[in-house]
């Protein structure tokens, strides 16, 4: 079966984005931090919206930002489920005085997604 409106195969079509974490997170619209719930939702959202079988928009740019916004999810996902977190008791402070925001700023601060 011929489909009219997908273009001729190309690498482009098939090559992953050599996308940053930060240039992912403004792909999906995310500012700041987000979490991984967070992540899901809004890449449902748009794909809600851009999926080519169920848009309005012009078929051809549906199915280059569709791909363009899965390959953002996936980067981000691969991220948030790669990020090493620590267990050691040393870096997990109890009792009282105990300041989440500043143990999350003291461990993600830096952190393009999560700071």
């Amino acid at each position: 079966m011929y489909i009219s409106w997908l273009p001729a195969y190309s690498p482009q079509m098939t090559a992953r984005a050599n996308m940053t974490v930060p240039e992912a997170a403004a792909v999906l619209g995310l500012q700041g931090g987000a979490s991984l719930n967070a992540i899901q939702a809004r890449f449902r959202e748009l794909a809600r919206e851009w999926h080519p079988d169920v848009t309005a928009h012009d078929p051809l740019e549906a199915h280059t930002t569709f791909i363009r916004i899965r390959e953002a999810y996936e980067i981000l996902v691969n991220y948030c489920m790669n990020y090493e977190i620590s267990f050691r008791q040393g870096d997990i402070r109890k009792g009282n005085g105990y300041d989440s925001k500043e143990f999350w700023m003291s461990r993600f601060g830096d952190d393009p997604i999560w700071g």
